[in-house]
């Protein structure tokens, strides 16, 4: 019998590369296989205690396997299945086939390590990627992390969803909203499906039938405010931010936009929005192409700009006392909620400003096709059926209105109606304005 240096335990004389042995490792009652494979060492349990009969039992199967690999019908996955996945494909690769895992191989957390290299790693870095990793963390690998793709049916998901809940806080205890729920989910569905695309499956898809089952919970209504309610509100806010919130509401421009904003966006007649801050990371490419969009400079908005341009010392506007980026969740937690306790208004957030601004333009009669433009969408339909909810009483607030954002937010510009050609024997004609008060936009509230 040849000596080892390892402390494997020979049980046999064989001790060819191409007959293989049968050991029994140290610490461990159980015999093992060894032998080589495509000139790899290949280790396996036999999962039998060390016992003559077991013996005589792991050498007959060893050889027989060794005859199989000699004719080359040999196949490591079916000899193996508790191999890892890794393994499995390795050994498929040089067998000449490929190696598809069935549902019940892989499990959930084991694929996600996999997943995280191949997928999310190629996906752009933004706030999308990191919601990912976060939600994965957080929330899928702790409940679905042990099982196998199998396991993973409708019915599972409806347990799933009824266990979303806070898990700290005060609120610690109470179920998620539907929102929430449904942006779970969204990864959820993207693993899935991309497992079932890689290895070839072909499942019924758990994801249908779900929406019954999600949280029962209302979505909240993002009001805008009133004039006066806005006043009051604007007094409590810092004044180093309330040329930035102004300007907010003035453009509908939301936090990350702000963020982003820079020095080369801002041209003589427009401001060019184009770039968002979001996290404290730059981001070059918008919510969606129509995000990119001209917002005309009024006299209101150039007053605000001013200020901002004028104590900006590198390319972004907006910045925080110190200099530093301006960051919206610092924003909202140091400036905007502080106003709201302080003013008593507490049921409005930053992108309450962004429905203000669309509200009031709607109050005063701007071309909706216009108003889509300016806040960036592709249709009629977003504008009115998120952010054209009726505010009580605005129509009171219309002059006030009209004085806040400036004539000149309703009126053509007369570099605009110069550019009108006139037909052939027809005089030049200017269109009016698109806004219809109840008299003449001349006339004064008082003459009403």
């Amino acid at each position: 019998m040849k000596h080892k240096t390892h402390q494997d335990v020979l049980l046999f004389d064989i001790d060819d590369k191409k007959q293989g042995t049968i050991i029994r490792k140290p610490g461990s009652r159980n015999l093992y296989f060894l032998f080589y494979y495509f000139n790899r060492r290949v280790e396996k349990t036999t999962g039998l205690p060390d016992t003559k009969k077991n013996r005589d039992k792991a050498r007959l199967w060893l050889d027989r396997a060794m005859e199989k690999i000699a004719a080359s019908k040999f196949v490591f996955a079916d000899a193996f299945p508790g191999a890892s996945e890794e393994e499995k494909a390795y050994f498929a690769k040089l067998e000449g086939w490929q190696y598809t895992p069935e549902p019940r191989d892989i499990l959930f957390g084991a694929y996600v390590q996999e997943w995280f290299e191949s997928v999310w790693s190629n996906y752009p870095v933004g706030t999308k990627k990191d919601d990912y990793k976060q939600i994965i963390d957080y929330w899928l690998v702790p409940y679905f992390g042990d099982m196998t793709f199998f396991q993973i049916s409708g019915v599972e998901l409806q347990k799933f969803i009824s266990s979303l809940k806070r898990k700290k806080g005060v609120k610690k205890g109470l179920p998620l909203s539907k929102a929430r729920a449904v942006n779970i989910l969204i990864p959820l569905r993207s693993i899935w499906n991309d497992a079932c695309d890689q290895f070839r499956w072909v499942l019924h898809n758990p994801f249908t039938n779900l929406k019954k089952h999600l949280p029962k919970t209302r979505p909240k209504r993002r009001e805008g405010f009133r004039y006066q309610e806005w006043q009051e509100f604007l007094k409590h806010i810092d004044p180093w931010y309330q040329p930035v919130v102004e300007l907010m509401l003035l453009t509908g421009m939301i936090n990350s936009e702000m963020a982003g904003l820079r020095r080369s966006d801002i041209h003589p007649d427009y401001i060019m929005v184009q770039h968002t801050n979001v996290r404290g990371r730059e981001q070059d490419t918008p919510k969606t192409f129509y995000r990119i969009r001209k917002i005309p400079i009024t006299k209101a908005i150039r007053q605000r700009l001013d200020i901002l341009l004028s104590r900006s010392t590198g390319d972004l506007v907006v910045t925080t006392k110190t200099g530093t980026v301006f960051r919206p969740a610092n924003f909202l937690k140091d400036v905007w909620t502080k106003a709201g306790k302080a003013s008593g208004i507490t049921d409005k957030v930053p992108y309450s400003l962004r429905h203000s601004f669309a509200a009031w333009a709607l109050t005063l009669r701007i071309d909706p096709n216009r108003l889509v433009r300016l806040m960036g969408h592709g249709s009629k339909k977003m504008v009115y059926e998120v952010y054209g909810d009726y505010i009580e009483g605005l129509e009171e607030d219309i002059w006030q209105i009209l004085d806040y954002f400036g004539r000149d937010f309703i009126e053509p510009k007369k570099k605009q109606a110069a550019s009108i050609l006139a037909f052939p024997g027809q005089p030049l004609t200017v269109p009016s304005p698109v806004l219809t008060l109840p008299t003449a936009i001349n006339e004064s509230p008082d003459s009403l």
